[in-house]
């Protein structure tokens, strides 16, 4: 119980840091990471403002916008769902053109935009029911309504909301809180990555032994909802499951398995009434180099992972100033490592230019993914010149030490990172080493032990022996 007071005392202060820190031009909010007892601590600034774009000229303000896109020459599409329309912008901010129809009907609260390599631009219409298909000159290519299928119900509505394609060509569509697949002749092929319903034993009495009124008040069970998901450019869909306390964030394989750590993602945090705001995890984004990217609506908190799950970075906050959010909907990344977050309430796009701390800390990962140890172990060193109390810089120094076979000093390093797991791994290493290295004197102690006891054991006997033979033959003691 102390230890969760400790976790959400430590969270109200970054909402409150958030609020204070908003007014500082730069910084994107305040930027922390827990420690090895999942309390807050400030690190230096990951995350800069570049700028905000807001008022489009000519084209007006935004009117609740919905989604982002990036496409391979770093243009933003932004699906402006109030406006019915989607705006291309340059990677300077420029609005190069705007979408408002496709094939002959306007846009009706469109939800999700998505570019192919082609330059083709996927439009989720949502409230026509339909996916678009539109050229960069805004003429048509095709259209997608409902799938033809007898595994969908009748009163199925289609009713597309966010979207991708593979590189296999399979278009996946987020509809309510169920991912669909779809092939390129518009067929159902079926939802993707659903979550198992716990088995409840007492659901299953009441649906065996239980009067109908009972069954009929037992509430059904659904199965994890998704809130938002994105394909990443090692082709694994990355989802995030929206009313899940744990293993909120899934990466999904080909068969559609989980194949992304188990564990707790994001702080729930008290707010000034006293009540816990519950995590709303709203979209993700992975670069390039495997850093996983995600966005709370309800905090405003961006939080950074690493492939294995580890929390590299939490920043941002609620508030109406520079670098925190009213409402965040929606996070993509260009090939520049920049981060576009979409404010749903306030009507902005806050462009974040990532510092050199948090660009140190992403090589070092990225070196380590691909096996070159000792690079890695070059880049963690500077970011420990920057912050020496930076936990995951310990750690990951730690493991390129172990990887090195450097197994003390990798337990030095995991100590200072208070990686518990990663010290019992290089312990029992260290401990395994200390064996083979003292082998020969160890078997040799252990011979000449034995070799004593022998011999004890041999004087004992003999003695023992001639005290019974003694006695046998009357001689007494």
């Amino acid at each position: 119980m102390k230890r969760i007071t400790k976790i959400l005392t430590s969270a109200l202060s970054v909402l409150l840091l958030s609020c204070s820190f908003g007014n500082v031009a730069e910084a994107a909010g305040v930027s922390l990471v827990t420690d090895g007892d999942m309390s807050m601590v400030d690190i230096p600034t990951v995350y800069e403002v570049e700028t905000t774009y807001k008022n489009l000229g000519e084209y007006g303000f935004l009117n609740h916008a919905e989604d982002l896109f990036v496409d391979k020459e770093d243009n933003l599409y932004v699906v402006d769902s109030g406006n019915n329309r989607v705006l291309k912008l340059s990677p300077e901010g420029e609005v190069l053109h705007e979408y408002t129809e496709g094939f002959g009907n306007a846009f009706n609260n469109p939800k999700g935009v998505y570019v192919h390599d082609d330059g083709t631009i996927w439009v989720a219409d949502t409230n026509n029911y339909r996916v678009v298909r539109i050229n960069q000159d805004g003429s048509d290519v095709e259209v997608f309504y409902k799938p033809e299928s007898e595994l969908l119900e009748e009163s199925f509505t289609f009713a597309p909301e966010k979207l991708y394609v593979s590189n296999t060509g399979y278009m996946y569509v987020l509809k309510g809180s169920n991912l669909m697949k779809l092939d390129a002749q518009n067929a159902f092929r079926g939802y993707v990555g659903s979550a198992t319903v716990p088995f409840s034993l007492s659901r299953l009495l009441i649906r065996m032994f239980g009067s109908q009124s009972q069954i009929e008040r037992t509430v059904k069970q659904e199965p994890s909802a998704y809130s938002n998901f994105m394909i990443a450019s090692d082709g694994m869909i990355y989802g995030l499951l929206s009313n899940e306390t744990s293993g909120q964030i899934r990466r999904l394989n080909s068969v559609g398995t989980n194949t992304y750590p188990d564990l707790v993602y994001g702080l729930s945090i008290m707010s000034g009434n006293n009540t816990r705001t519950k995590i709303n995890f709203s979209d993700i984004t992975v670069m390039d180099n495997g850093i996983v990217t995600l966005c709370d609506r309800n905090t405003g908190l961006i939080y950074q992972y690493t492939q294995d799950g580890e929390l590299l970075a939490v920043f941002g906050g609620t508030g109406d100033k520079q670098g925190v959010y009213q409402n965040l909907v929606s996070l993509v990344h260009d090939s520049n490592g920049r981060l576009y977050a979409l404010d749903y309430t306030a009507g902005n796009i806050t462009v974040l230019a990532p510092t050199r701390f948090i660009e140190l800390i992403h090589k070092a990962v990225s070196l380590y993914n691909e096996g070159n140890y000792a690079e890695a172990k070059r880049y963690w060193e500077r970011v420990l010149e920057i912050d020496s109390n930076y936990a995951m810089a310990h750690s990951g120094y730690g493991k390129v030490l172990f990887k090195e076979g450097k197994y003390q000093e990798a337990m030095e390093q995991y100590t200072l990172g208070n990686d518990k797991e990663g010290y019992s791994d290089a312990f029992a290493e260290y401990r395994h080493n200390l064996f083979r290295q003292y082998f020969g004197w160890i078997c040799l102690v252990i011979v000449v032990l034995l070799g004593g006891f022998w011999f004890g054991f041999k004087r004992v006997k003999k003695y023992i022996d001639g005290i019974a033979h003694r006695i046998e033959y009357g001689g007494g003691l």
